[in-house]
Protein backbone atom coordinates (compact mmCIF):
# COMPACT_ATOMS: atom_id res chain seq x y z
CA UNK A 1 0.00 0.00 0.00
CA UNK A 2 1.41 3.10 -0.82
CA UNK A 3 2.17 5.47 1.79
CA UNK A 4 -0.07 8.15 0.49
CA UNK A 5 -3.28 7.27 -1.88
CA UNK A 6 -4.02 8.07 -5.15
CA UNK A 7 -5.23 11.85 -4.98
CA UNK A 8 -7.80 11.20 -7.64
CA UNK A 9 -10.19 14.65 -9.34
CA UNK A 10 -12.99 14.53 -12.18
CA UNK A 11 -14.70 17.55 -13.01
CA UNK A 12 -18.44 17.38 -12.94
CA UNK A 13 -19.38 18.24 -16.04
CA UNK A 14 -16.90 16.14 -18.66
CA UNK A 15 -17.11 17.19 -22.04
CA UNK A 16 -17.85 14.69 -25.09
CA UNK A 17 -15.41 13.17 -27.26
CA UNK A 18 -11.96 11.63 -26.35
CA UNK A 19 -9.85 14.62 -25.52
CA UNK A 20 -6.49 14.11 -24.41
CA UNK A 21 -4.78 12.49 -21.85
CA UNK A 22 -1.42 13.69 -20.68
CA UNK A 23 1.05 11.55 -18.08
CA UNK A 24 3.80 12.81 -16.43
CA UNK A 25 6.74 10.95 -14.57
CA UNK A 26 8.67 13.24 -12.37
CA UNK A 27 11.71 11.50 -10.22
CA UNK A 28 13.31 14.39 -7.64
CA UNK A 29 16.95 13.50 -7.44
CA UNK A 30 17.25 14.23 -3.40
CA UNK A 31 15.07 13.27 -0.48
CA UNK A 32 14.93 16.28 1.16
CA UNK A 33 13.39 17.71 -2.09
CA UNK A 34 10.39 15.89 -1.70
CA UNK A 35 8.37 17.55 0.66
CA UNK A 36 8.62 21.05 -1.02
CA UNK A 37 8.03 19.21 -4.33
CA UNK A 38 4.64 17.70 -2.61
CA UNK A 39 3.23 21.22 -1.44
CA UNK A 40 3.99 22.45 -5.67
CA UNK A 41 2.35 19.48 -6.67
CA UNK A 42 -0.57 20.27 -4.67
CA UNK A 43 -0.66 23.99 -5.90
CA UNK A 44 -0.22 22.25 -9.38
CA UNK A 45 -3.35 19.71 -8.77
CA UNK A 46 -5.60 22.90 -7.93
CA UNK A 47 -4.48 25.10 -10.59
CA UNK A 48 -5.48 21.96 -12.84
CA UNK A 49 -8.87 21.67 -10.63
CA UNK A 50 -9.86 24.91 -11.43
CA UNK A 51 -8.66 25.45 -15.27
CA UNK A 52 -11.19 25.67 -18.40
CA UNK A 53 -11.29 22.14 -20.44
CA UNK A 54 -9.57 19.94 -17.62
CA UNK A 55 -11.65 16.49 -17.65
CA UNK A 56 -9.64 14.98 -14.35
CA UNK A 57 -6.46 14.32 -12.49
CA UNK A 58 -4.45 11.53 -11.07
CA UNK A 59 -1.81 12.36 -8.57
CA UNK A 60 0.47 9.34 -7.40
CA UNK A 61 3.00 9.93 -4.75
CA UNK A 62 5.67 7.81 -3.53
CA UNK A 63 7.75 10.03 -1.49
CA UNK A 64 10.09 7.40 -0.65
CA UNK A 65 10.96 6.68 -3.75
CA UNK A 66 11.19 10.22 -4.80
CA UNK A 67 8.73 9.40 -7.63
CA UNK A 68 5.56 11.12 -8.68
CA UNK A 69 3.25 10.24 -11.65
CA UNK A 70 0.46 12.47 -13.17
CA UNK A 71 -2.82 11.74 -15.49
CA UNK A 72 -4.43 14.30 -16.69
CA UNK A 73 -7.72 14.12 -19.30
CA UNK A 74 -8.26 17.81 -21.05
CA UNK A 75 -11.08 18.44 -23.36
CA UNK A 76 -8.01 19.53 -26.29
CA UNK A 77 -4.31 20.19 -26.75
CA UNK A 78 -5.64 24.24 -26.48
CA UNK A 79 -6.53 23.36 -22.65
CA UNK A 80 -3.67 21.78 -22.47
CA UNK A 81 -1.18 24.36 -23.86
CA UNK A 82 -3.02 27.08 -21.76
CA UNK A 83 -2.68 25.08 -18.33
CA UNK A 84 1.19 24.60 -19.41
CA UNK A 85 1.96 28.31 -19.59
CA UNK A 86 -0.37 29.50 -16.53
CA UNK A 87 0.84 29.82 -12.94
CA UNK A 88 1.70 28.28 -10.75
CA UNK A 89 2.61 25.33 -13.42
CA UNK A 90 5.06 27.56 -15.69
CA UNK A 91 7.16 28.75 -12.59
CA UNK A 92 7.14 25.78 -10.92
CA UNK A 93 8.49 23.59 -13.78
CA UNK A 94 11.40 25.81 -14.67
CA UNK A 95 11.74 26.25 -10.80
CA UNK A 96 12.34 22.45 -10.82
CA UNK A 97 13.50 21.21 -13.78
CA UNK A 98 17.21 20.92 -13.18
CA UNK A 99 16.16 18.70 -9.56
CA UNK A 100 15.10 16.14 -11.30
CA UNK A 101 16.47 13.01 -12.07
CA UNK A 102 14.31 12.20 -14.95
CA UNK A 103 11.19 13.77 -16.44
CA UNK A 104 8.87 11.91 -18.71
CA UNK A 105 5.92 13.23 -20.23
CA UNK A 106 3.36 11.50 -23.08
CA UNK A 107 0.20 12.61 -24.66
CA UNK A 108 -2.29 10.67 -26.63
CA UNK A 109 -5.76 10.40 -27.58
CA UNK A 110 -8.44 9.66 -24.61
CA UNK A 111 -11.77 7.68 -24.75
CA UNK A 112 -14.73 9.44 -24.75
CA UNK A 113 -16.43 8.33 -21.41
CA UNK A 114 -13.47 6.75 -20.01
CA UNK A 115 -11.88 8.83 -17.07
CA UNK A 116 -8.19 7.72 -17.60
CA UNK A 117 -6.44 5.98 -13.84
CA UNK A 118 -2.33 6.11 -13.10
CA UNK A 119 -2.85 2.21 -13.56
CA UNK A 120 -4.29 2.01 -17.00
CA UNK A 121 -2.00 5.52 -18.75
CA UNK A 122 0.52 4.54 -21.17
CA UNK A 123 4.03 4.66 -20.11
CA UNK A 124 5.67 7.87 -20.58
CA UNK A 125 9.19 8.01 -22.43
Amino acid sequence: MPLIPDLPWTAEHIAGGPGVVVTTSLHVRRLRDVPAFFRASMAIRAQTMRSPGARSLFLRAQPLARRFTTVSWWDDEAAVRAFAVAEPHRSEMRRWRPRLAEFGYADHPGVAGEVPTVDRAPATS
